[in-house]
């Protein structure tokens, strides 16, 4: 099962869109507050019910809805804020291969289709209430405490975390907490490695240790001084540890690195175990992973094992992934990219060779090119100094205070990049040389290209 077709409606930067993916990996790219993390929280949201793993029920806040439709709101006269004026928050999942229980026309685009939705909306059975606070209260903000969360599927069946049809696992590595996941993977350990006879052994030698402590001289010494005047019990009271056979022992052991507990190893080390532990957790058992932004903490060597384990052990489940990283966005595959911005674009057609050439030569700022509103080509790094030196006698600026990226090509060649900027639409300057033929090596060469405007190519005519 996958997500074949997001809705958004009303939810934070997203007044109203609507995002196509790919079944397999989805890399979401975009400029800072662009949307991306919103649009994983919007998928969370939908197929969990939850926010960053907190039910969304209390998690509500004025902040969730979209900042135009809340102030057009609050615009209104007084008597105009009627329950019917409140905006609401509609999120849809549309998905593949799923039960067909899940299959009706419950949806805003009124298909009969396979999917589920979670809709935030003035609560009707607060009417009353509502209408007394509107008459004897001025509203400057949007009354979220009169809002309910309805989840249901597209056929009108009420969903809850016990017949949610759809599970992911979100991994935030700056918001997961050292001990997030340790507890879990010892535990798989523990069942997949010991059968009950070691499991016993491994218990009551953990009991033994508990009970040693007990009676070690200095506890002792520490017990026979406790309360000795009797002033809080009659009895006898002492401090001892649990040692009943069905304690939490396994709660008890934790992660170590190198003998350093888990907590206090570097920000890098915990990320990337962190995401590692998750999907080795939770991959099997769920349809999408969601992960922010993995390189983050991470040096380049180390992102490159981690997008590499990305690769091999997201479960061949439906892997949604931000980032800021041209590396990790060229090594999972520049043909998966889902690029937000003013719109929203897909490089589906990109074309094979194009794909598997950054692929091969990942090390490459091709996220350069798709963030880019303007962006001028070089060969080299000496031509790059010449253009830049060349802008700034005539505009007093450098380019890029223009907006305007200057991009070394180098190995990877100008065309990989201009297959590209044709699809996402970047207005893009090559400048080049001759080569010692102008017809050759500058016309015919550009012909693919001379039917997008936003494409032109500058060389000298002399050959």
């Amino acid at each position: 099962m996958h997500i074949e077709k997001l809705v958004v409606k009303n939810f934070k930067k997203f007044r109203e869109a609507e995002f196509g993916f790919n079944s397999d990996t989805n890399i979401v790219v975009g400029d800072n507050d662009s949307g991306k993390s919103t649009l994983l929280e919007a998928i969370e949201i939908c197929l969990n019910c939850t926010f960053h793993g907190r039910p969304l029920a209390g998690e509500l806040t004025a902040e969730f809805f979209n900042n135009d439709s809340v102030k057009e709101f609050l615009a209104l006269d007084d008597d105009a804020k009627t329950a019917d004026r409140l905006p609401s928050i509609l999120i849809e999942v549309y998905l593949s291969d799923a039960p067909p229980e899940l299959r009706g026309i419950n949806n805003s685009a009124g298909e009969n289709t396979t999917g589920i939705f979670v809709e935030i909306k003035f609560n009707p059975d607060l009417e009353a209430a509502y209408g007394q606070l509107l008459a004897g209260n001025k509203i400057n903000s949007l009354p979220v405490e009169f809002y309910l969360v309805d989840w249901f599927d597209f056929a009108w069946g009420k969903l809850n975390k016990f017949t949610k049809p759809a599970k992911n696992i979100f991994v935030e590595p700056d918001r997961i907490h050292p001990t997030f996941g340790k507890n879990k993977y010892i535990n798989n350990i523990l069942n997949e490695s010991l059968d009950g006879a070691a499991r016993s052994t491994l218990n009551f030698a953990y009991r033994q240790i508990k009970t040693q402590f007990d009676n070690d001289d200095d506890v002792k010494a520490i017990n026979d001084g406790l309360d000795t005047d009797h002033r809080i019990t009659s009895k006898d009271l002492q401090i001892t540890t649990d040692v009943k056979s069905n304690a939490t022992w396994e709660n008890n052991l934790h992660l170590a690195v190198d003998d350093v507990p888990f907590a206090h190893i570097g920000k890098g080390e915990q990320s990337q175990i962190q995401i590692k532990l998750s999907l080795h957790n939770n991959a099997n058992e769920v349809d999408v992973v969601l992960i922010e932004e993995p390189e983050n903490h991470l040096s380049h060597i180390n992102l490159v094992r981690l997008i590499d384990y990305v690769e091999r052990f997201h479960g061949g489940k439906q892997l949604f992934l931000t980032t800021h990283n041209s590396y990790v966005l060229n090594k999972l595959s520049m043909g998966k990219l889902c690029l937000i911005g003013d719109g929203y674009t897909r490089l589906t057609d990109l074309d094979r060779d194009t794909n598997k050439r950054i692929k091969r030569l990942p090390g490459y700022d091709t996220l350069r090119i798709v963030l880019a509103q303007k962006a001028i080509l070089v060969e080299g790094p000496s031509d790059e100094l010449i253009v830049k030196k060349l802008f700034k006698d005539v505009h007093d600026k450098l380019p890029e205070e223009m907006g305007i990226e200057v991009i070394v090509v180098s190995g990877l060649g100008f065309k990989n990049y201009l297959n590209i900027a044709k699809i996402i639409g970047t207005r893009t300057l090559v400048i080049r040389d001759n080569d010692g033929d102008y017809q050759t090596n500058v016309e015919n060469w550009f012909k693919d290209y001379q039917d997008s405007a936003h494409l032109t190519v500058s060389a000298p005519t002399d050959n």
